[in-house]
């Protein structure tokens, strides 16, 4: 009996803190986007906060998890972000990262892709994120392999097979992905820019939210079924 009650008293706990997260969300923080300069946002569960055009400027977000959050167009100049969970994609989207204290501590110098991409970045990457840039992977099968937010930057996948796999935000951006089997794959939120698509097997790929231009997927040879982006990138 007292098993029980215990289990219902921890549901009940996990229910209260949901909604009050609920309620943070939509009455307070989403509400006041605009207008969130130098705020205390450290230590917070942000995942999934809309924040796309947010005043963030000067925010403490220390150890704040941001992920699956919107940060398109957001101002982070300035931002403290040591040690927060945030994947490169979103903070490409940043409308400014000027100033701004990076996940590992650097100081945003505006060399975004050799300081953010090359660079591992433990709050970027996420905790067991796969490193693996500028890797020739050519050979490999990789039929549904977990790679999500994986760090493949300019690697060579040329061929390889990753039909079924997560690659839920990774970062493929310059990689060679030309021939490449990725029907059924997940590639939301990935960074595909300037990525080798051509004759790519594309069939069923669910692509929503990845950064990649409709050029890049003319390129393909089949895209038969795929999820595209609902927001094109223009080069």
């Amino acid at each position: 009996m007292k098993r029980i009650s215990y289990r219902l008293f921890l549901r009940l706990v996990k229910v209260y803190m949901d909604l009050r997260q609920r309620f943070f969300l939509s009455l307070y923080l989403n509400r006041r986007k605009a207008n969130l300069a130098k705020a205390d946002l450290s230590f917070l569960d942000l995942r999934g906060a809309n924040l796309g055009g947010a005043n963030l400027q000067g925010a403490n977000l220390i150890r704040t998890d941001l992920s699956g959050a919107k940060l398109n167009n957001a101002d982070l100049s300035r931002a403290h972000l040591a040690d927060a969970v945030v994947t490169v994609v979103q903070l490409r989207q940043a409308k400014s990262l000027h100033g701004a204290i990076l996940p590992d501590g650097q100081i945003y110098d505006g060399q975004f892709d050799s300081q953010l991409i090359s660079a591992k970045l433990s709050g970027i990457a996420g905790d067991g994120a796969v490193e693996m840039p500028l890797r020739d992977l050519r050979g490999r099968n990789l039929r549904g392999a977990i790679l999500h937010n994986a760090n493949l930057f300019k690697a060579n996948l040329s061929g390889v097979d990753l039909s079924e796999a997560d690659l839920n935000g990774a970062i493929l951006y310059g990689a060679n992905l030309s021939r490449a089997i990725l029907r059924g794959a997940d590639l939301r939120g990935a960074d595909l820019l300037t990525a080798n698509l051509r004759d790519a097997d594309l069939r069923h790929a669910d692509l929503e939210g990845a950064l990649v231009t409709e050029q890049q997927l003319a390129s393909t040879a089949y895209l038969e079924g795929a999820t595209v982006p609902s927001v094109w990138i223009h080069p």
